[in-house]
């Protein structure tokens, strides 16, 4: 006896996966720039002030080389988890492999840190 099997064509229909995480190479350009805590603090050489280029990212503390950027969805925007080689400012020869979260909070805020307890706030300074 032969048996015919007969597939429904929503059986064949492939429904596209949906990514939390996106990997990225550099940090996205809507995050570029200079970020300070305050306004006035960006007219100053404040250690404070962090400098965000595709592949690199600085503060007081040091400058980091961008590995890999993993975004992700929040409810308070989208986070950018920044896996980074960073080398110390006081001592050019220690270096460290860190993860900096950014979340972005609209076109001109941001709040970053090492980790979600540490975010600071900060906002875009102008013409950076």
């Amino acid at each position: 006896m032969n048996r015919i099997a007969v597939l429904s064509v929503s059986a064949l229909t492939l429904s596209p996966a949906a990514a939390d995480e996106v990997r990225r190479p550099t940090i996205p350009g809507g995050m570029l720039g200079t970020w300070a805590k305050t306004a006035e603090q960006c007219a100053t050489k404040d250690k404070s002030i962090v400098s965000i280029e595709s592949a690199k990212y600085a503060d007081g503390s040091g400058s980091c080389a961008v590995r890999w950027v993993v975004e992700t969805p929040g409810s308070r925007g989208t986070n950018y988890a920044v896996h980074a080689l960073c080398t110390s400012a006081k001592d050019q020869s220690k270096t460290q492999t860190v993860n900096i979260i950014i979340r972005q909070n609209g076109n001109d805020r941001a709040s970053m840190g090492r980790s979600f307890d540490e975010l600071k706030t900060y906002q875009r300074c102008p013409g950076g």
